[in-house]
């Protein structure tokens, strides 16, 4: 039996796969395919840091606790006044600081370096799509906050500037990286 050897030009070339190129397949883009990876730590660490700054809040609500630090009385900052007020619950039942909780527990899962590296758009219009829906509710307690309550809770500006944040690197990212694979 001979066997001869494969044809220079049916020999794959550098980064073409074992079979050579098939038709109708498109190679992969050589620039990066997603924000780099210390974009993606600091999305994680502020969601976690987000997470634990709901978490306390909402502690502090069902415990009726003071939070640490932040003063009382007729001043412009007054956490417990905030916590407290009418416009802590949504539709009278659900209190805001459970909604940041569950925000934050979506935005830690949807920010792993993990979630970043999913080849589904889903997962990347989902973490837009979230973030969108977090600085509209921001923006509403903000409003509340300024006009409605007439207090400001330091607590509450932390997560704030968190989402806001938060918010910045996912639309950065999907202006600059897209949301489709």
């Amino acid at each position: 039996m001979v066997t001869s050897k494969p044809s220079p030009a049916s020999r794959p070339g550098p980064g073409q796969p074992a079979g050579g190129w098939s038709a109708g397949t498109v190679p992969e883009p050589s620039g990066p395919s997603g924000p780099p990876s210390w974009l993606q730590g600091v999305a994680l660490l502020l969601a976690i840091a987000g997470l634990g700054v709901s978490a306390y809040e909402t502690y502090a609500h069902f415990n009726g606790s003071h939070l640490a630090g932040c003063p009382t009385g007729q001043g412009t900052f007054n956490c417990t006044a905030v916590i407290t007020s009418p416009q802590s619950m949504v539709f009278g039942v659900i209190p805001v600081a459970i909604l940041g909780l569950v925000f934050y527990i979506f935005a830690v899962a949807i920010m792993t370096p993990w979630a970043w590296r999913m080849r589904r758009p889903e997962v990347a219009w989902l973490r837009l799509g979230s973030m969108v829906a977090g600085m509209g509710f921001v923006m509403y307690l903000i409003y509340a906050e300024l006009y409605q309550i007439g207090q400001v809770c330091e607590y509450c500006t932390v997560v704030h500037v968190t989402t806001f944040l938060l918010f910045a690197i996912t639309a950065v990212s999907a202006a600059l990286w897209g949301v489709r694979t």
